[in-house]
């Protein structure tokens, strides 16, 4: 109820004794002075995407790169603003709740107070339903008491959020005019964001004079791209679902007779499986992304399984942990042409008991030879994006009853002599959104909430909150900020389990890499881990002493930081400048022409190959 929202929590001990940690700034947020280093204009790394982008965004595209900087940086042309009027802002909850969302709260609070103790900070009640409706509770010490380093969204709460609509655009305006804000903070994931930048630009093209920024929150770690490193809420769901994910691994090995088929969340991309299976070492994951790039079917999944369990038989054993995402589903191409099929009978109004008979004759007969209870949940409504309900969908079941169908049939047959499979299977959906936020999402959440700040004192619009170089401790991130549009690209086909509205620029799902670095260490390791059983628990949420401050290993090995190498990069150009100016020799001269005609031309095949469009 929204007389809930905002009242003190009942906490247990650990909850307040997390109440008592106060996170970290860098130093570049510290004091009361705001300081900032603007960068070049910005360009989409897809340019075939430029044009079409630009035009739909003339007000917010191109614009340049800001950097926040330390008091003591000398940085000739650097923006220092150390007059702060007093501002009213809004801040909405958008998407599914990620641990670590109240902390971006809590440090845009003190942000304001710290600029202005006369600003006020309003969150909106219920999600996007509440901005429409104007439904508003004013932040103060008081209210998030009980709230700091505390999981959920319940300070504020969340609906089924979009901001997209002519007529949901309108009422957000009409909501920022209103209430008079001075700027709207959009906390969400890649559908959140983009509605960001949308509303931005018709902000700007109306002359409404509210500010749009945008906070990288998702719990799926798909907003991701060279500006955005990290998203606050994944690094605790990965690390509580891989706790549960290495006590069934330690139960697998005790028991020594069951498989189970684990299914976490992850809807258009697999980093949480990915990542958690670089942490507990099951025995398995099947991603979504290799499934789609070799087009895999689900008898081809299912065998591959099936040898996995005959080759462990071998050894004697007759257990094992095998993880996927709930996005799997979708990526299996007949899967996927036959969710299509469903969804427009759907929308045509024909009856879920009359959907078998409308479908095409080899949609019709893959849906009936499919078990009952996938029937079902098949023919559920789509989500909003057209996508399936996918957490409704029990993959896992179903793979467990094809592999456990096949294995019977090879006993039979005789190639198979092992002992009978058993299947267990799990939804590790719901359990940790609503965790404690680890060290580092509190850290991140509090560092991006004083970030946003940031961005309104500088007078910016259409931004997102960006933090870089987040493998080392906090005092050596690179807090900045990037024009949401520089983040969008437009696909251009329609097929496979990535479809998207043709031809409108989105912030899409970044999906696993299967040529990176963090693909690649899994691959490196796919044959120990399915043979060897070298589980790994990292154990429960450390908030203290060794392990707190760990961070997913995805962050390590990936080789990101493209905020700092851009600066380094503007530094070399300086250095060049320095050296080639009149005057210098006319070797000088004809070198950096030579070495330049060099890059030029191999920068401009680079970023013409679709294959760079988004390499971090």
């Amino acid at each position: 109820m929204e007389s809930d929202y905002g009242l003190p929590r009942e906490l247990s001990h650990l909850q307040k004794n997390r109440l008592l940690y106060q996170p970290e700034l860098p130093s570049c947020l510290q004091g009361t002075t705001v300081r900032v280093e603007f960068g070049d204009a910005t360009t989409v790394a897809d340019s075939s995407g430029g044009h079409t982008i630009s035009q739909s965004f003339p007000h917010t595209y191109g614009q340049r790169l800001a950097h926040f900087i330390r008091a003591t940086s000398k940085v000739p042309g650097a923006q220092i603003i150390s007059t702060h009027p007093a501002i009213r802002v809004g801040l909405v909850f958008c998407g599914r709740q990620s641990p670590g969302g109240h902390n971006v709260v809590w440090g845009l609070h003190e942000a304001l107070k710290i600029h202005n103790p006369k600003s006020t900070l309003l969150g909106f009640l219920g999600g996007s339903e509440g901005l429409f409706a104007q439904k508003t509770l004013e932040i103060t010490d008081d209210v998030l008491a009980t709230y700091k380093n505390q999981g959920g969204y319940d300070l504020l709460g969340r609906t089924k959020d979009q901001i997209r609509t002519t007529e949901q655009v309108n009422s957000a305006m009409a909501a920022c005019k209103a209430l008079k804000l001075d700027a709207l903070i959009i906390v969400g994931g890649v559908t959140s964001n983009t509605d960001a930048a949308q509303l931005a630009e018709t902000f700007a093209e109306a002359k409404c004079s509210t500010k749009v920024v945008g906070v990288p929150v998702t719990l799926n770690g798909d907003l991701k791209n060279q500006f955005v490193e990290a998203n606050v809420g994944f690094d605790t769901i990965c690390k509580v679902n891989s706790q549960l994910i290495s006590n069934v691994c330690t139960d697998a090995l005790s028991a020594e007779k069951y498989y189970y088929f684990i299914r976490l969340m992850g809807r258009k991309a697999s980093h949480v499986a990915l990542e958690c299976t670089l942490q507990s070492h099951p025995n398995m994951v099947i991603l979504g992304e290799e499934v789609a790039a070799s087009k895999l079917t689900i008898f081809d999944i299912t065998k591959q399984i099936c040898d996995a369990v005959q080759a462990r038989a071998e050894q004697e054993k007759y257990h094992g942990v095998i993880l996927l995402p709930e996005g799997l589903i979708e990526s299996i191409p007949e899967i996927y042409a036959l969710l299509q099929e469903i969804h427009i009978l759907l929308r045509q109004g024909v009856s879920v008991d009359n959907i078998s008979m409308q479908l095409s004759p080899w949609a019709s007969a893959l849906f009936e030879f499919l078990p009952p209870f996938i029937r079902k949940q098949l023919v559920l409504h789509p989500e909003s994006d057209d996508s399936a309900q996918l957490s409704q969908i029990e993959t896992e079941k179903l793979l467990a009853e094809l592999v456990e169908a096949e294995m019977n049939k090879r006993q039979k047959e005789g190639s198979y002599k092992g002992k009978k499979f058993n299947a267990i299977c799990h939804f590790f959906g719901y359990q940790a959104r609503g965790s404690l936020p680890s060290k580092f999402d509190c850290d991140y959440a509090y560092v991006v909430g004083h970030i946003c700040y940031h961005i309104l004192a500088a007078n910016l619009n259409g931004y997102m909150a960006t933090v870089t170089n987040m493998k080392n401790p906090c005092n050596k991130w690179r807090c900045g900020a990037a024009p949401i549009t520089a983040m969008l690209s437009i696909k251009n086909d329609g097929c496979g389990s990535r479809a998207m509205t043709i031809g409108k620029p989105l912030l899409h799902p970044a999906t696993v890499d299967l040529r990176g670095k963090v693909y690649g260490v899994l691959r490196e390791n796919a044959r120990k881990l399915l043979l060897d059983d070298v589980y790994r628990n990292p154990g429960p949420l450390q908030f203290d002493g060794p392990g707190a401050d760990s961070r997913v290993v995805s962050l390590y090995v990936e080789d990101l930081d493209y905020m700092g190498r851009i600066k380094e990069f503007n530094e070399y150009l300086e250095k060049v400048r320095g050296i080639v100016k009149p005057g210098c020799s006319q070797d000088v001269l004809k070198a950096a022409l030579s070495a330049m005609l060099s890059v030029t031309n191999v920068l401009s095949i680079m970023s013409s190959s679709p294959s760079n469009a988004s390499g971090a």
